[in-house]
């Protein structure tokens, strides 16, 4: 049995001690992570949530969270690991399994979202009216959008559409990259550990990373150059972030416990676990302006512009949902009205 068969093996072996424990009023929810322990995901919100879990349920059922992926497997399997009752709670992001979540997906086609907070109660307000089969055997506590990524290079300016003819990019994720290419950009993929060296050695020009992740990747004294988007504009990408919940860990659980869970789950939740992506990227903002960073702000006109070039990708998107048998113009409209009456 190979080490990452034998962690799970002891899990699963975890999860049904799980149930037996729940009579006895004593509840430890494994709660596995793709981040690392210091993250802000976990220190502005994984932590703080499991606080209020301990509290409200008067010490009888807590966290335990695993994070960087300790308890086995890749990024990828984490909603598999709760469905199967593997961990109870989950955080992932169903952009590191392409194609396996459409009904998530279609929150990071270009130019849907807009404000960070008002976009997590629409997206919950989305998967609460149209229940996803993709996520069976799963409950969502939270679901946000990632802070938006904004173009950053080295030494280059970028203005507009021109600008970004072949220049090469650190892209964010499979429709990060299909947006670049949109535009006229290079997209190349590689772990964000390797973007200084990529930069230094020329392979790459910039990259399109949210703010969030300035200080996060250490490319402080690196990128000299943003160009992101007004309060007042759609965002041209994103990716989905949710923490999921084992359904077969809550219907284990006594009815005052489910209660629990349920009133730490929800729109207004969601907006909290946006608020760890908003208020890092705020940080992030102010510090490139005040450090005498080059942070420009796409005009309307040629915003316009970008987005017209990116319409075919929401298009396709369609056509992909329809051919695995899903009503992509149906999800994709309950998408926009979602978010819509959340953000008008």
């Amino acid at each position: 049995m190979t080490r990452i068969a034998q962690t799970f093996a002891a899990a699963a072996i975890g999860s049904i001690l799980a149930g037996s424990t729940a009579l006895a009023q004593d509840v430890t929810l494994r709660f596995h992570s793709f981040i690392h322990a210091t993250s802000y995901q976990q220190v502005k919100f994984f932590e703080p949530w499991c606080d209020r879990i301990k509290t409200q349920s008067a010490g009888r059922m807590v966290c335990q969270i695993y994070p960087s992926m300790q308890l086995g497997g890749a990024p990828g399997d984490l909603f598999n690991q709760a469905r199967d009752g593997i961990v109870d709670i989950a955080y992932g992001n169903p952009g590191y399994s392409p194609g396996s979540y459409l009904s998530a997906e279609v929150f990071e086609l270009p130019f849907m979202l807009r404000n960070l907070h008002d976009a997590a109660r629409g997206m919950w307000d989305y998967f609460e009216a149209n229940p996803s089969p993709e996520f069976a055997g799963t409950r969502i506590i939270a679901i946000a959008p990632a802070d938006f990524p904004v173009i950053q290079t080295a030494s280059k300016t970028v203005r507009t559409m021109e600008d970004l003819k072949g220049v090469k990019l650190r892209s964010a994720g499979r429709y990060g990259a299909k947006v670049l290419e949109a535009l006229g950009a290079l997209p190349l993929q590689m772990p964000a550990g390797e973007i200084t060296d990529s930069l230094n050695r020329g392979v790459i020009d910039g990259a399109f990373l949210p703010w969030s992740a300035v200080s996060l990747l250490k490319l402080n004294d690196t990128m000299k150059h943003f160009t992101q988007f007004a309060d007042d504009q759609d965002k041209m990408y994103t990716s989905v972030q949710m923490v999921v919940l084992s359904q077969a860990t809550y219907d284990r659980l006594p009815d005052e416990l489910k209660k629990v869970l349920d009133d730490n789950s929800g729109a207004e939740v969601s907006a909290e676990f946006a608020d760890a992506f908003a208020s890092t990227a705020k940080v992030e903002i102010e510090a490139a302006k005040s450090g005498g960073k080059d942070v420009y702000q796409l005009p309307p006109a040629e915003y316009d512009r970008w987005r017209a070039a990116a319409a075919p990708i929401t298009e396709s998107w369609v056509a992909d949902a329809k051919a695995k048998g899903l009503d992509g113009d149906a999800l994709l409209a309950a998408a926009r009205a979602a978010l819509a009456a959340r953000n008008p």
